[in-house]
């Protein structure tokens, strides 16, 4: 691969999706291209763009943007933040809407690959609320490859996905199908997927608590920030925001958070400000 040739999929890649592939991860972007030609069955790198630009090639191109991400995951990944999210986060947010009369709770999962972080959440949720019937709960799961999701709506894990989860766990919220465990519908309930490329605007807007855990280390510090700006824009007043063990909002955020901590559990609360 040709240093113009990697420039021109790197731009794509970062027009398209606003994932950014420094130099140093050439050859990572080549290997993944080269399997894309050989799917494709095409003999070079810029017959292949010029197949992956064009519009009736839509599908290549998710699976292109798809290649270039590791959609690596499985559930109570950080067990440190589903403590501080049921014993800090959630406790905090059920008070001040109750007192309210608000009982309306929603939670996005950006970058929820194959889903595991959201039925997670879901589950810290049932664990946590004791009244959940009077709640109307919303856990929003996106990512950006259709694969993925098609996996997170079905539901069915193998065994090996759950080998750290908590047995009360699993009998509470999977079915076991032999090799296969399937979330039980009374969590799945509360859970909708969809597709979400964080480069766009989707509509998502008064959202209590983020999880976008190990997603920011793919864009660049311009990206991070213009993420970071929307997610405070779509947060509720004192809502909370979740980022993976490497990531911080350090150089990216202008005092609008601050940092929540406990027993190793990590997450950002949205500040909230004095109205007249």
């Amino acid at each position: 691969m040709t240093t113009d040739e990697f420039n021109l999929f790197r731009n794509l890649i970062h027009n398209e999706s606003g994932i950014f592939i420094k130099e140093s991860r050439k050859d990572f972007l080549r290997t993944r291209i080269e399997k894309r030609l050989r799917e494709q069955n095409i003999g070079s790198y810029f017959r292949y763009y010029k197949h992956v630009t064009d519009y009736k090639n839509k599908k290549e191109l998710f699976n292109l943007l798809e290649s270039v991400t590791i959609n690596e995951t499985y559930f109570f990944r950080n067990m440190p933040q589903f403590e501080i999210l049921k014993k800090k986060v959630l406790l905090d947010l059920l008070e001040r809407k109750r007192k309210r009369g608000d009982f309306t709770l929603r939670l996005w999962s950006a970058g929820c690959a194959t889903g595991e972080e959201p039925y997670s959440i879901a589950i810290a949720a049932t664990e946590t609320i004791p009244d959940i019937s009077r709640w109307n709960l919303k856990i929003i799961g996106s990512d950006i490859s259709l694969r993925c999701l098609e996996i997170a709506q079905s539901g069915i894990y193998h065994k090996e996905k759950l080998k750290d989860i908590p047995e009360q766990y699993l009998k509470n919220y999977f079915i076991s199908t032999g090799e296969f465990y399937e979330m039980r519908d009374d969590i799945k309930r509360f859970v909708e997927f969809d597709y979400h490329n964080l480069k766009h605007e989707n509509g998502i807007a008064e959202i209590d608590v983020i999880f976008c855990r190990n997603v920011l280390i793919y864009f660049n510090a311009e990206e991070q920030k213009r993420i970071i700006t929307n997610f405070k824009r779509i947060l509720n007043e004192g809502g909370y925001l979740f980022l993976g063990h490497a990531e911080s909002l350090q150089g990216i955020s202008n005092g609008d958070f601050k940092f929540v901590y406990s027993n190793k559990g990590a997450a950002y609360q949205k500040i909230e400000r004095v109205h007249d």
